[in-house]
């Protein structure tokens, strides 16, 4: 499995999301095949009707992580480390203080710029 930070996002286009690898250097994830294995394994069939056609799915946990998981030939996390610990737990279970305001609107950016494109994802939360 690969895994890009969502940080590493650079643009994402109408057929691609580009985005740093480990080397600096710029890569992309291919949309529409994406979109073509999540409806083969999903027995999913696209109607050109839709506004939106599916490429993978999110989670956005109140634990330690969120991430969209793509569906490349070898699946792609784009991830996101939510920092946490005993407390920010204890605090949210209590009162409902929500810490993680910043890293949920960083992470449904990515989301937002998707339907822009004409993607989606499917929600898991």
């Amino acid at each position: 499995m690969n895994k890009i930070h969502i940080s590493n996002i650079t643009d994402i286009t109408k057929d691609k999301i580009y985005y740093r690898d480990d080397n600096g250097d710029v890569a992309f994830i291919d949309l529409e095949t994406c979109a073509s294995n999540y409806e083969a394994i999903n027995d999913v069939t696209y109607k050109q009707d839709s506004k939106h056609r599916c490429v993978g799915e999110r989670l956005f946990g109140f634990r330690d992580y969120a991430y969209y998981e793509l569906y490349t030939d070898e699946r792609t996390h784009l991830y996101l480390e939510l920092k946490t610990n005993a407390f920010r737990r204890f605090v949210y279970r209590v009162i409902g203080w929500n810490f993680y305001v910043k890293d949920y609107q960083l992470f449904y950016s990515v989301q937002e710029r998707l339907n822009n494109k004409g993607w989606t994802t499917l929600d898991l939360s």
